[in-house]
């Protein structure tokens, strides 16, 4: 298996390109995962030293000051097509600060990686997981995963150091949420909304909440007629609504 080693200083501009194989996910699991330092990745940094850490368990690019590049694998499907929600983890030290650019299938998402100034330590590493905002069908043809690390500050650490773990992919044909799809429905409406929406259940409603692309609780609330969400900012949101018999899980776009 190829990989790209990659030994740059500052912002001095070295590219060097690999490419493989296209990692095959089962459709026949419910969450296939691919760990990105087993893929057959590759690696452009113009600021980083690129290699696999943790006992080969991430893809970590380190630096004194900054780091910037991207990393890219492909996937596909080893039998039958079939569509994914996809999430993934990375971390940086507390006391980094930067963004990064998620790309699958024709959508960038965009992720802000704040410093984490109350960290008790800031050269420890925050372990963020994000989910990719649009769900992608998995086929025979390799799609491409391409990581974009922007600007990745030491801030206020003593150093950067920036690792890449696993994507992965949630089959909705075989996953279910806690709830019993044969004796209750519910579905949300507008979606997509403007200002607000509606549940339509055929059990009672006791909570909602609402959390963004990056999973972080941003609405919580008891069963009514509407859910105003106007003051929120467009995107994808995801919607957990508990009833009596569990709760299901669903995506809602906002306007």
């Amino acid at each position: 298996m190829k990989k790209t080693l990659l030994s740059i200083v500052a912002l001095f501009f070295v590219s060097i390109t690999t490419f493989g194989q296209a990692s095959p996910l089962d459709p026949t699991a419910e969450t296939p995962r691919v760990r990105v330092a087993d893929s057959d990745y590759t690696a452009n940094f113009t600021s980083g030293t690129l290699k696999a850490a943790g006992s080969g368990a991430n893809v970590a690019i380190s630096n004194e000051s900054l780091v910037n590049g991207t990393i890219s694998f492909d996937v596909v499907s080893s039998s039958t097509d079939f569509v994914a929600s996809i999430k993934f983890q990375v971390r940086k030290l507390y006391g980094n600060s930067g963004s990064i650019d998620f790309t699958m299938d024709g959508t960038t998402d965009s992720f802000d990686l704040p410093k984490d100034a109350a960290a008790e330590n800031l050269d420890a590493f925050e372990v963020i997981n994000l989910t990719f905002s649009k769900d992608v069908t998995i086929s025979s043809t390799p799609i491409t995963i391409t990581l974009d690390v922007k600007n990745i500050i030491k801030d206020a650490a003593s150093s950067v150091t920036f690792r890449y773990y696993n994507v992965t992919f949630t089959n909705l044909t075989l996953s279910t949420d806690d709830f019993d799809a044969k004796t209750a429905a519910i579905t949300a409406y507008p979606n997509p909304v403007t200002n607000s929406f509606q549940i339509n259940s055929s059990e009672n409603v006791e909570d909602v909440k609402l959390y963004n692309i990056s999973g972080r609780l941003v609405k919580t609330f008891k069963a009514s007629a509407n859910y105003d969400v106007s003051d929120l900012a467009t995107g994808v949101y995801m919607t957990t609504i508990k009833t009596q018999l569990g709760s299901k899980t669903l995506r809602l776009v906002k306007q």
